[in-house]
């Protein structure tokens, strides 16, 4: 083994270990309009996730997540009672997997999804978290609004953090009677 090794090896293991718990927030992706997401999806769906569990494909050699979804509402194309979307990433055993702009789901939480039929047989996010709205219920007065997981356009990362004036950018909550009315009729004019 050549002098200097070890501490070459040393260097590299501390980079490895830093860039393990880096927050990759600051991932940037093309920006869609609604109109795009509409366009581009098979499904646009409200529903509440009911399980999520990541699995080992060997025909990809790669982590995948799959999570169901009970399907509450559809304001784009049949999709039933429920419906899986399967998305790259998580973690088997000791071995995690983990990619910039894909959406994590948590079991319990309510979503508006626009979705589209990837090879493999698998209903991916369109637009990663762009395709992704979360629905929450107001405290006052009980009404569900639907409000974008992808941070604003304009948003600016400092130090993998929104910057103070970005963080305040304009984050639109609609209704969520509105908003799927708003998809039903940009979908019926397709």
């Amino acid at each position: 083994m050549p002098r200097g090794y070890g501490f070459c090896a040393s260097i590299v293991f501390a980079f490895l270990a830093a860039m393990a718990g880096f927050d990759a927030s600051g991932a940037t992706f093309r920006h869609m309009s609604l109109d795009a997401l509409v366009a581009g999806s098979d499904f646009i769906v409200h529903g509440r996730v009911i399980q999520c569990r990541s699995l080992w494909d060997p025909a990809t050699g790669a982590i995948w997540t799959r999570t169901e979804l009970r399907v509450l509402d559809a304001a784009k194309g049949r999709a039933g009672t429920a419906l899986a979307v399967t998305e790259p990433g998580g973690i088997v055993g000791g071995r995690g997997e983990s990619y910039p702009g894909i959406p994590r789901f948590k079991i319990g939480q309510e979503v508006v999804l626009f979705l589209y039929r990837a090879p493999g047989d698998r209903l991916r996010v369109t637009g990663l978290l762009q395709g992704v709205y979360t629905v929450f219920s107001d405290p006052q007065s009980g009404e569900l609004t639907a409000v974008p997981a992808a941070p604003p356009a304009e948003v600016v990362f400092e130090g993998a953090r929104p910057a103070q004036a970005a963080s305040q950018a304009t984050v639109v909550r609609e209704s969520l009677g509105r908003f799927l009315y708003r998809l039903r009729l940009k979908a019926a004019s397709r």
